[in-house]
């Protein structure tokens, strides 16, 4: 597929919109009857949901429904300028999680992002970057406004991305910070299969999350600011602590006099430089 040199990143944007289904089915159960030293069996064809249930016996039922939802996100787009140069080569994908003053529909607001700026005067930047916008809640309607209530939005932008430009699945990485960060370990979790690296930046995190990201050898790095007033740099300790301790693969950088917003990891280019060694292994590749 050829495309054409890649715009100016202002114009360069995209939207995402995908349905959900879930289809979600009782368990099997039994109980004893009261007052008896024998099991009550249940045993059969489950009930219908609108069976009403006999006193004093816990039942098994059965409840069927369909239920979809459209989901929609802005987001922006980076083409390296020398994508086009060679029609054989395979770029890494860069998934950018914003932090929380980004939500919203209104693209401009991603605009003081350190990496976005970044984009904007670095035209040959070595990756195809993906920004995408999380949506702010709908009062009407709760949706949620965090990463970790529009994963499966990512997951499907992600799938759309990769079939649409010359990206290697086996070099997708996420990087976040604050929100984006706690977005990033969550789905790390979620979706371990789907990722080659992870940096976490400024953001907290859920210590069980780490258990999948450590069998799944996903290597991690995490920057943290030492003065971080909004979220405190212990979140982050007690990530890379549990990290290890589940034998997971993590660096950790701290910045003694940073505080939230820390720019130095977007600006350097360390952190790109090991980012573009990483790749998903081949078991994860494979995994169901």
């Amino acid at each position: 597929m050829h495309h054409p040199s890649p715009r100016p990143l202002g114009s360069a944007t995209r939207s995402c919109v995908l349905a959900a289904s879930l289809l979600a089915a009782a368990p099997f159960v039994s109980c004893d009857a009261p007052g008896t030293d024998t099991p009550r069996s249940t045993a059969g064809a489950l009930r219908p949901a609108t069976e009403p249930a006999e006193p004093g016996v816990q039942s098994a039922h059965h409840f069927e429904r369909r239920v979809a939802r459209e989901l929609a996100t802005g987001y922006l787009l980076f083409l390296p300028a020398s994508y086009d140069d060679d029609p054989a080569r395979t770029w890494p994908l860069l998934v950018h999680l914003h932090g929380g003053g980004g939500r919203g529909a209104d693209l401009e607001k991603l605009r003081h992002y350190p990496l976005v700026q970044r984009l904007e005067r670095e035209p040959d930047f070595p990756f195809v970057t993906v920004t995408p916008q999380c949506p702010a809640g709908d009062h009407e309607e709760p949706l949620g406004d965090l990463w970790t209530e529009h994963a499966g939005l990512v997951l499907e932008l992600i799938d759309e991305l990769i079939a649409s430009y010359r990206i290697d699945p086996d070099r997708v990485v996420l990087v976040g910070h604050s929100m984006g960060g706690y977005g990033a370990w969550y789905l790390a979790h979620r979706a371990p299969e789907r990722f080659a690296a992870v940096v976490a930046m400024s953001g907290p995190g859920v210590t069980w999350w780490t258990y999948r990201i450590a069998r799944a050898e996903i290597p991690v790095w995490v920057f943290h600011g030492e003065r971080d007033e909004a979220v405190p740099i212990a979140e982050s300790e007690r990530m890379v602590e549990a990290l290890r301790a589940a034998g997971g693969n993590v660096r950790f950088t701290r910045y003694p006099e940073g505080g939230h917003p820390i720019r130095e990891p977007f600006d350097g280019e360390e952190p790109y430089r090991w980012l573009l060694e990483q790749r998903r292994s081949r078991s994860r590749a494979h995994a169901p």
